[in-house]
């Protein structure tokens, strides 16, 4: 586990990964899992937004270009209904500019993914939690 970790809620810190590389889910998932995080996972944001229905998650993981609805119209709906503006988003691609305008969107952080070992995703995971706290 981290240094400095926050007091955990009940069954542990929920993560969201919202991405349509399933490959990439899965890494991030692993990882996040051995940290000692829960993790959901969806495909795009139309099926985040669906999930989150169910199960608030303390942070969110999202990539920027998806099919049906893209990171940045996902990131405009949760910073837009009050059950989620306080849930950090990161977001994540390989192309600064749109990291850029998903900051100017609401997000907390963009991160490349191409920078970055999902372990070091993790970690930024945590700081942002450690933040809340």
């Amino acid at each position: 586990m981290f240094m400095n970790e926050p007091a955990k809620k009940s069954g542990g810190y929920i993560i969201l990964i919202v991405d349509d590389n399933e490959a990439y889910r899965k890494t991030l998932s692993l990882v996040l899992t051995t940290e000692g995080f829960r993790v959901i996972q969806a495909g795009h944001g139309t099926e985040a937004l669906a999930l989150m229905g169910l199960d608030t998650p303390d942070l969110i993981l999202s990539d920027v270009h998806m099919p049906v609805m893209d990171g940045i119209v996902f990131l405009d709906w949760i910073k837009k209904d009050p059950r989620y503006t306080q849930i950090p988003v990161v977001m994540l691609t390989n192309v600064q500019e749109e990291l850029d305008n998903a900051v100017k969107h609401g997000a907390e952080e963009g991160i490349l993914k191409a920078t970055l070992t999902p372990k070091q995703v993790a970690m930024v995971c945590q700081k942002h939690l450690v933040v809340r706290v």
